[in-house]
């Protein structure tokens, strides 16, 4: 028995032209302006730019990696300190002593000798008064020697003036 379609009629492979006409009709008619054509893509420059972003993301990587490679090295270290000197924990360590072994560990001397020489030739020169703190701060933990003498350390943050005219009045 042949197949009908709707309400008897013949069979609905016949009546798909009519269905694709429709389509067309319906189809819309492209609107506004119509956009000038692409200009051409410079390949050369175009790889450069990719080489650069894939040397970028290696040196980001290698940085990572580093700086996950010198984290796992300082917690070893630091859990081995725990339980060889510090009883498991049950000494407490106070952060200028943790921070003190942490540098003869992990900052070469040759760095250390020059952060506490920019310490003593610190000056405030064009700094703000709040820039030349945080950075008398910052290179003061290169020299603890220094800066646990008050009298010492007001001298340095007067500066090489200052304490060459507290010597002049006698002071």
């Amino acid at each position: 028995m042949a197949s009908r379609g709707r309400h008897g009629e013949a069979p609905a492979h016949e009546d798909e032209p009519r269905r694709d006409e429709r389509a067309e009709q319906q189809a819309p008619d492209p609107q506004g302006p119509v956009l000038p054509p692409l200009p051409p893509v410079d390949y050369g420059v175009f790889m450069q730019g990719l080489v650069q972003a894939m040397q970028t993301q290696a040196h980001t990587q290698a940085a990572l990696q580093a700086q996950l490679e010198a984290q796992e090295r300082a917690d070893v270290w630091w859990a081995s300190l725990l339980r060889t000197r510090f009883e498991d924990g049950a000494i407490d360590v106070a952060w200028d002593e943790f921070m003190r072994l942490f540098r003869v560990k992990f900052v070469p001397e040759h760095v250390q000798d020059r952060m506490e020489q920019g310490f003593f030739s610190l000056a405030q020169g064009s700094m703000t008064v709040l820039e030349y703190e945080a950075r008398f701060s910052e290179l003061s933990k290169y020299a603890p020697h220094i800066v646990t003498d008050e009298r010492r350390k007001t001298e340095i943050r007067d500066g090489p003036e200052a304490i060459t005219e507290d010597e002049a009045r006698g002071v």
